[in-house]
């Protein structure tokens, strides 16, 4: 058995991998420690965990033994590559694109060997398409459905109330829903813009698909755990699962 830990800008998700298949797995806030985020993953005894961040590489060695203290096993860190069993970046740098957007390409192309479009909803908004023979063709980088939000409002001066955020189809009828709907419509739109003449199959995945999904044509198809797949692919791939 295999650890899979996917640690974001926010949150640290997990799964476990025996046989192939994803078994199990949950997400959690890391609030900025993702080191002590570990002490709370449900695992055990995995014989090695394969990693996935974006919080810099300064932290990999507290990562490592924070996990060889936890689960006593080693850790593996997935890179982006430039090019891997037919998947090939389209970046000039590609260690530059962030490994969670190649991890989830990499889990599409795995499957389908066919063209695609992802879109990874978080922190930050991200786009990206790949061709009928693995090429990436691009992507952007957007902000998110909060992050758009506090973006307008720490750069203004509305005098907002505390209100659940809850996304609808139409147009705000006060301040707060009227920025909420801004950041709906500007990451659905950014989505329906880029995807327009994109070959291939539509994916979605990030914590704020749920909130996005209604709002995006029926033919999106949702893939929550896209990361942790595309680590548990790098794995298969590479003989250790």
């Amino acid at each position: 058995m295999i650890l899979l830990l996917d640690i974001g800008n926010h949150r640290l998700k997990w799964a476990t991998a025996e046989g192939g298949a994803l078994q199990g797995g949950n997400a959690i806030e890391h609030g900025g420690d993702p080191v002590a985020a570990l002490e709370r993953v449900e695992a055990s005894q995995p014989g090695a965990a394969w990693v996935s961040h974006v919080v810099g590489a300064e932290v990999e060695p507290a990562l490592s033994k924070a996990v060889k203290d936890r689960f006593a096993c080693d850790t593996r860190f997935a890179r982006t590559e430039e090019e891997c069993d037919g998947l090939r970046v389209a970046y000039a740098e590609p260690q530059r694109l962030g490994v969670d957007r190649w991890l989830g390409m990499f889990a599409l192309w795995q499957g389908l060997r066919a063209p695609f479009v992802v879109v990874n909803s978080g922190t930050a908004l991200t786009f990206d398409a790949v061709d009928d023979g693995g090429m990436h063709l691009g992507g952007l980088i957007a902000p998110g459905l909060v992050t758009a939000q506090k973006a307008v409002l720490d750069a203004t001066r509305f005098a907002v109330r505390p209100q659940a955020a809850k996304y609808a189809a139409g147009l705000g009828k006060d301040t707060e829903s009227c920025v909420r709907q801004g950041a709906l419509h500007a990451c659905a739109g950014a989505i329906e813009r880029a995807t327009r003449g994109a070959a291939g199959a539509h994916f979605i995945t990030g914590g704020d698909a749920p909130s996005l999904l209604p709002h995006l044509g029926r033919d999106w198809q949702w893939r929550p755990q896209l990361v942790l797949e595309g680590l548990l692919a790098l794995a298969q791939l590479e003989g250790a699962a």
